[in-house]
């Protein structure tokens, strides 16, 4: 999954696999800063060319906003030019909602086939080559969240409500779950357990943990996935954070575990044997072995990882959280994180703990609206420069944060997180270390379109605005 120039042999491997596949189409595709999929079809005919050198696609994609709309300020004009996006052999796979056609999640590249500095991906792939040169690995499992709809007269409506976590909710969308793990399967997609969540007709799906590039893969053909075969079925899948008031939002959990090069836990307590590699959900959590003293039980690369994403967690949530209705979901005494803390097996929490072992921490506060690579990237550069500024976290936290007091919480020097988009998109303008990890054009550029977005959001009049201030 390297960004070396397409090897012949690699070039080779792809064309049988696409033959075996059957495959007359070629969708080669990249997540845009938005975190949606954009691509082209590539007839058999050009499915060499296009492996070895790429497809073009204008710069100028990249500085439109999800309302497609160009942010005013962005570099990507119409005399930016293009790049190349070179399909990644090894995220090449069938796609089963869409007979005869394969897809590859591209490499953005120069047109030389250097790596380009605007790819989202490569600013990830950058990260996890830091933390190789430190001796470190990482693991990484998405938990995303979403609603099934039907159509209404009056618009979208949640699927009937047969309660959280019941059979009868499984049973009711039976045909779309088997569908959607059939195809996240044959597409290469391990799914370790799907779940009927609060809301009705809302699901949470729990991929398998991975590297990181390969687990932010994972989660964008997930959602491509269960947004096709929603369509497919006559509904319609919404990732959105909170698409009604009085119902649920949809988060983004983030598991992340770090390993030393002989397999130990980088996270447990210094000298912990730690048990074997883990990413998501909440079972199967390995070995525990000896915790260290620190109250987070973690050792002190740990103690640094974890120090640094609190440190940045404003930032963060800019990064995991940036649109207008992100904020909507992220309210206090709603299961949604609101405040910047850490804690072992507290659901209130920004960071979560899971379980005894100690091996993994869950990051709480994001959501799909993000783009995976952008949001992932910046989650390893804070861990990163924790560990290298040696920050430590502090004590956990005690009790359901969001129903203590503002005093209660001052005593524990915990702080509330963003709550709004605004405020969240500044704190990741004065995070430094972050844009400079994420690089010289993603960071800065996805934040001009972010705010871009956000201009627009704040100008429409909501029907509520109209019902309460018309008359007045």
């Amino acid at each position: 999954m390297g960004e070396h120039p397409t090897a012949e042999g690699e070039v080779g491997a792809a064309l049988a696999r696409l033959e075996e596949l059957g495959a007359a189409h070629l969708w080669v595709q990249y997540a845009d800063y938005n975190g949606r999929s954009q691509g082209k079809s590539v007839p058999r005919a050009r499915f060499a060319a296009a492996l070895a050198g790429g497809i073009t696609f204008a710069r100028a994609n990249l500085g439109f906003n999800l309302t497609d709309t160009q942010a005013p300020d962005t570099i990507f004009g119409a005399d930016s030019g293009d790049f190349l996006a070179v399909p990644d052999p090894a995220a090449l796979a069938p796609l089963p909602y869409a007979p005869g056609a394969a897809r590859a999640i591209a490499w953005m590249r120069r047109d030389d086939g250097s790596p380009w500095e605007g790819c989202p991906r490569s600013a990830l792939r950058r990260q996890v080559e830091a933390y190789a040169a430190r001796g470190l690995s990482l693991r990484v499992a998405f938990e995303p969240e979403a609603y099934l709809f039907e159509t209404g007269p009056d618009g979208p409506r949640p699927i009937a409500a047969d309660g959280m976590f019941t059979v009868a909710a499984l049973e009711r969308t039976a045909a779309f779950l088997q569908a959607v793990g059939g195809t996240l399967e044959a597409m290469g997609v391990e799914v370790e357990q799907v779940a009927p969540e609060y809301g009705p007709g809302q699901i949470e799906i729990n991929i398998r943990h991975a590297e990181p590039v390969k687990a932010a893969d994972d989660l964008v053909t997930l959602k491509d996935a269960v947004r096709a075969i929603a369509r497919g079925q006559g509904l319609i899948a919404s990732f959105m954070p909170k698409p009604f008031a009085a119902i649920a939002g949809c988060g983004l959990h983030v598991h992340l575990s770090l390993w030393h090069t002989d397999g130990r836990s980088a996270l447990a307590g210094d000298g912990d044997e730690g048990g074997g590699e883990g990413g998501g959900g909440d079972d199967g959590e390995g070995g525990g072995g000896k915790r260290g003293a620190h109250p987070s039980g973690f050792g002190s690369t740990g103690r640094g990882f974890l120090g640094g994403i609190l440190a940045h967690a404003r930032a963060l949530c800019g990064l995991g959280a940036p649109t207008l209705n992100s904020y909507k979901r992220l309210l206090p005494g709603s299961w949604a994180p609101a405040h910047a803390a850490y804690a072992v097996a507290n659901r209130s929490t920004l960071v979560r703990i899971p379980g005894a072992s100690r091996q993994r921490v869950e990051f709480r506060a994001g959501d799909n609206t993000s783009n995976p690579y952008i949001f992932l990237a910046g989650l390893l550069a804070a861990g990163l420069d924790g560990i290298e500024r040696k920050l430590d976290p502090g004590p956990p936290a005690a009790g359901d944060l969001g129903h203590l007091s503002p005093a209660a919480l001052a005593a524990q020097g915990i702080a509330l997180l963003p709550r709004t988009a605004g405020e969240a998109l500044d704190a990741v303008a004065a995070a430094e270390t972050l844009l400079a990890a994420l690089g010289p054009t993603v960071g800065t550029e996805w934040l001009k379109v972010k705010r871009s977005e956000l201009a627009i959001a704040e100008t429409v009049v909501s029907a509520w605005e109209r019902e309460t201030y018309l008359r007045g």
